[in-house]
């Protein structure tokens, strides 16, 4: 029981005591932190109206979805990169055809590519 204790009291993997915190010598304890309050400066902007937060796009949605003249999100059909040398000719010619998302991922869509 004491030797389960002791050993919890120990730190790290390698079970060594924690290191002791002492503190610094004269000459040097004007190096130790202290809370400095810095103040920053307010920068003017010679524009007449306030710049819109941007909004950012989904990197890996910009890649993958493309939106149409008709507002609907164009993508390429999943199962067609690998193994599928087993899938006859008209699955894989299937496969290569475009698809359009689902309204539900058209939803989705429009807030990961605002601008879009």
């Amino acid at each position: 029981m004491f030797a389960l204790a002791a050993r919890n009291a120990l730190a790290g993997p390698s079970r060594l005591p924690l290191p002791l915190r002492l503190p610094l010598p004269a000459p040097l304890a004007h190096l130790a932190p202290t809370s400095v309050s810095l103040s920053i400066p307010s920068r003017t902007f010679s524009a007449s109206a306030p710049a819109a937060d941007k909004l950012k796009s989904h990197s890996g949605t910009k890649k993958r979805f493309f939106r149409t003249a008709s507002g609907l999100f164009k993508r390429a059909q999943a199962g067609k990169r690998h193994l599928n040398t087993l899938f006859s000719a008209s699955r894989i010619n299937r496969l290569g055809k475009t698809r359009y998302a689902s309204p539900t991922q058209a939803k989705m869509l429009q807030k990961l590519l605002p601008y879009a």
